[in-house]
């Protein structure tokens, strides 16, 4: 196991599984002790007073080191950042790799993210003698999910992405990670592990483009008020008040294996201080349970936490065909505003309750892509846990559970309602 002196380092910190590992960290994962020291490292601006980590006394030391742009120069130049801003950089043993950048071309993206962590790579090369594991997180794109209809047969496992058509494979990032990681790794004391999420469902403190949680809480949310419902509301609702699923009745009833993001965290910690079982390059599939479930099954819960009664989706009498949506599209029309424009035309009722956090830390650009979430996902799409249970890792978690922490979170933050 681990002992006192291991030091992590997490880059992307800010995001949603990098703010979940700190997190887990500075709570005792997996125990009081394994690690001494934390260095969380951001590109957006935060400030540990409002990052809602806890803050015991006898907790590991944490220091956050923000405002690092891993585009700039090259990994020399990253590892003479870390040195000057970073106490002890030259102990860090563990590395937690949280980052990535959206652009529009594919290409373009694969090449800015796997210089992004070569130069990662290069710095702790260069500055940590004593690493012992690097960890990152891919994701089900890696299983071909953003062609229409989805590109393997459920349930999907961890062999399978060595099966990508070329053409698509060269639109993802995570074949360059495990061939930089390979190369980097080849004749070191270090070793390595993937972990592929599907929909991640968890907190950040500032928001994030990638949180279907908090984009479809700031709707509910509004959506309650508007309707006379929750802690806001002026004229209370008369009789239940019924809100539909954003998205189709394919959308509603694919199969799928959603996650916490305190369960990612907690694995990749598990997995790094586990280099016999978990690394060797190895692929691990991550999911709260192992039977799958489906987004129509979860809206009822989430629409229930905010006091409304959660519906099937509207059937609409012109609609595209199930599986001919990729990521990111819509319908050409609906007869009800997906959750972006809604929480765009609604967005000042968080200003007039004195939630500013809601206002300007929301999902920012992703809100298309989470727009068509219920559209595009009409496939089903299940992951394969097996090799994670063989790990000796935690068991079943009900899957509407981390929705429901999260909420609490959002609302703590001020983020909601």
């Amino acid at each position: 196991m681990a002992d006192s002196s291991n030091h992590a380092i997490i880059f992307g910190a800010s995001g949603l599984i990098g703010w979940a590992i700190v997190n887990q960290l500075l709570r005792g994962y997996p125990r009081y002790g394994s690690f001494s020291k934390i260095t969380a490292v951001t590109n957006r601006p935060l400030d540990t007073s409002e990052s809602l980590w806890p803050t015991d006394s006898d907790q590991p030391d944490l220091q956050l080191f923000s405002g690092v742009d891993l585009h700039k120069g090259d990994g020399a130049t990253l590892a003479d950042s870390l040195k000057q801003a970073v106490k002890d950089v030259e102990s860090v043993t563990h590395i937690y790799y949280l980052v990535f950048q959206a652009v529009e071309d594919d290409i373009e993206e694969v090449a800015i993210n796997r210089r992004m962590f070569q130069n990662v790579v290069d710095a702790h090369t260069i500055l940590s003698p004593n690493l012992q594991f690097v960890a990152f997180a891919g994701g089900t794109r890696g299983y071909g999910i953003y062609t229409p209809g989805g590109t393997f047969t459920p349930p999907l496992t961890e062999d399978m992405v060595k099966n990508l058509p070329p053409d698509y494979a060269k639109t993802v990032v995570y074949p360059a990670y495990r061939e930089l990681l390979s190369a980097a790794s080849k004749g070191k004391p270090w070793t390595w592990c993937e972990v592929c999420p599907d929909a991640i469902i968890g907190f950040t403190p500032n928001g994030s483009q990638f949180s279907l949680a908090l984009h479809w809480a700031q709707y509910l949310s509004l959506y309650a008020y508007n309707h006379g419902v929750g802690p806001f509301a002026t004229e209370a609702a008369t009789s239940p008040v019924e809100v539909p699923f954003p998205g189709n009745a394919a959308g509603a009833n694919s199969l799928f294996s959603p996650v916490s993001s305190a369960t990612i965290a907690r694995f990749m910690i598990y997995a790094s201080l586990h280099p016999e079982t978990c690394g060797g390059g190895r692929l691990f599939n991550v999911a709260d349970n192992e039977t799958p479930c489906k987004y129509g099954e979860i809206w009822p819960h989430l629409a229930k936490w905010f006091g409304l009664v959660g519906v099937g989706p509207v059937a609409e009498k012109a609609s595209a065909p199930d599986n001919s949506m990729g990521v990111g599209q819509l319908p050409e029309s609906t007869s009800l505003l997906p959750p972006g424009e809604y929480v765009t035309k609604y967005r000042s009722i968080f200003k007039q309750h004195g939630r500013e956090n809601a206002a300007t830390k929301g999902v920012g650009a992703g809100h298309r892509q989470l727009d068509s979430v219920g559209y595009w996902l009409t496939f089903d799409r299940q992951l394969s846990i097996t090799k994670l249970r063989e790990t000796g890792f935690e068991g079943d978690k009900h899957p509407v559970q981390g929705w429901l922490s999260a909420f609490e979170m959002f609302r703590t933050a001020e983020l909601i309602l």
